[in-house]
């Protein structure tokens, strides 16, 4: 995501994946670099998100090679905590997707499913986001 001039990109990871979610939520796909060290673990993403964006967040198994769907009306939240990993849109045939490195965030749009290949030692963590 690019910050606008006027705006102070956030220097808390916490604070800076609030404001992409405010801003992008709903729509997508987007994607998001964040810089710092991010706390890991779906659980606790899940409760900051539902504190902050005040809307039920609920962790979706994400490992070692799995599909995973969004139902309509919900958004997948994608974040790559540790090593890298493959995403490709499901359905997308012979798409090559997008790969992940740590730090990295990718927000599907809702009702957008994907594939996901984690490499050896990855540690991906997905979220569902419902958007209404």
């Amino acid at each position: 995501m690019q910050w606008g001039q006027d705006e102070d990109r956030p220097t808390d990871p916490e604070h800076e994946v609030v404001a992409f979610l405010n801003r992008r939520l709903g729509t997508g796909p987007a994607l998001l670099w964040t810089e710092g060290r991010s706390p890991s673990g779906a659980d606790h993403w899940a409760e900051t998100l539902r504190h902050r964006l005040g809307r039920p967040v609920e962790p979706a198994p994400s490992r070692p090679v799995r599909r995973l769907a969004a139902a309509e009306g919900s958004s997948l939240l994608l974040f790559q905590h540790r090593g890298g990993s493959r995403v490709r849109p499901a359905g997308a045939g012979a798409h090559p997707g997008v790969r992940l490195l740590s730090g990295h965030w990718l927000l599907l749009p809702p009702g957008c499913g994907c594939d996901l290949q984690c490499r050896p030692g990855a540690e991906p963590l997905a979220l569902r986001i419902p958007t209404a």
